[in-house]
């Protein structure tokens, strides 16, 4: 007979040692890779999170990390070392490792495209490092609002502080903010540099988000939500991130062949806040037309009903909608339901047809229809795709 000991023991010696190397802690992060451990058996070492030192005497079977270029000391650490690892990020590609990441590129358009529904013209990307994270977003940032055929300007601290290392970050974006045009919306790099940012505006008496508004990358509550002004900002899925990132790394450690290339995390979505909650459209008449539209869309209105919101007539506010937003009325009136159509589609079981009334449709055929021509899928199709890559929504 064997004993409870022997069994308990042989267990324990079976239990794979995982190292949780992160070169700054994220509380989100460490989350989503202790759920993978737990439901994994892992013995995690995250102490890290605590010391931010790698633990000198470590021995293991695998390693997920995080490594940034400044810092040196982890990189010293994790070279060479001849297990399994996994790096989150796409930084310091000297060290060999197999990447899940973030889809940057895809955090900095929805921000670029937040900003643009919202008819801003002026628009600014605000960086303090060059990590390839951040320049990544800046590309996507770029190329959305190019693509609306407007400049993408850069609020570029990172190389100010190379070229003058004695200028004063918070006096230079002080400057910045009050030479650029107004309206202006900024996307930042991250939510605590977004911070930052808020509270440049603060002291500088520029208002939030009247004059500038800001959207953030990461959607931290912890720093959104106790801003100078509440931050809207885009949900980067770090959970999900490192919870896939642990799924790469068992595999790994069980000898699997994994593809080479980096797996790359969508975003959850954007949630605005008071920072960017705002429409940046100069024509008074166009501003009573968009702001009719947004307190009533889940109604069943028409052109007709917007029209007689305002004081113009009909083709007189066709022409100045499509100048000041690039679209016509009824665009914005679809925009606004399928805009709703999709979170309720993520956030409940609903059927699709109770759906369609609440975002202002006469019928669940309407609603599919308008859905699939915007989205290039049928909403149960999308429904599916979102629980594929929200599995925590469930």
């Amino acid at each position: 007979m064997v004993s409870p000991d022997f069994t308990r023991k042989k267990n324990e010696v079976a239990r794979k040692r995982v190292l949780l190397a992160l070169a700054y802690y994220e509380h989100r992060m460490h989350r989503g890779v202790a759920d993978y451990a737990r439901s994994a058996n892992w013995i995690l070492d995250s102490t890290m999170a605590h010391y931010r030192t790698p633990p000198p005497f470590w021995s293991g079977e695998g390693i997920l990390t995080l490594m940034l270029p400044d810092r040196p000391d982890l990189i010293r650490y994790l070279r060479g070392r001849d297990v399994p690892m996994v790096s989150l990020t796409e930084d310091v590609p000297e060290i060999p490792a197999y990447r899940v990441v973030l889809d940057n590129n895809r955090l900095g358009v929805i921000a670029a495209e937040h900003l643009l529904e919202r008819g801003f013209k002026n628009l600014a990307f605000y960086k303090c490092t060059d990590y390839r994270d951040v320049q990544q977003r800046e590309a996507g940032f770029t190329a959305a609002v190019e693509a609306a055929g407007c400049e993408a300007l850069v609020l570029n601290w990172f190389a100010e502080a190379q070229q003058r290392p004695r200028s004063h970050p918070f006096l230079w974006l002080q400057r910045q903010l009050q030479r650029l045009p107004k309206p202006l919306g900024i996307v930042s790099q991250s939510d605590h540099r977004a911070y930052f940012l808020l509270c440049v505006c603060e002291k500088a008496g520029i208002r939030v988000p009247e004059e500038v508004a800001v959207v953030g990358v990461d959607n931290d509550r912890y720093t959104c939500e106790f801003a100078p002004v509440p931050l809207s900002s885009i949900d980067s899925n770090r959970e999900r991130l490192a919870f896939e990132g642990a799924a790469v790394l068992d595999a790994l450690m069980a000898g699997e062949s994994v593809a080479p290339e980096p797996v790359r995390i969508p975003p959850a979505g954007l949630v605005v806040r008071r920072s960017s909650d705002i429409l940046a459209v100069e024509n008074p008449e166009v501003a009573r037309a968009v702001n009719f539209i947004w307190q009533h869309y889940s109604r069943p209105i028409g052109v007709r009903d917007v029209v007689a919101a305002t004081t113009s007539s009909r083709c007189g506010l066709y022409r100045a909608f499509e100048a000041h937003l690039g679209r016509t009325i009824h665009a914005e009136i679809e925009r606004k339901r399928l805009e709703l159509g999709k979170h309720l589609l993520g956030c409940s079981t609903n059927k699709v047809a109770y759906i369609a009334r609440q975002c202002g449709y006469a019928s669940g055929e309407q609603f599919s229809r308008a859905f699939a021509r915007r989205n290039g899928i049928t909403p149960s199709q999308y429904r599916q795709r979102f629980r594929e890559e929200h599995p925590e929504s469930e």
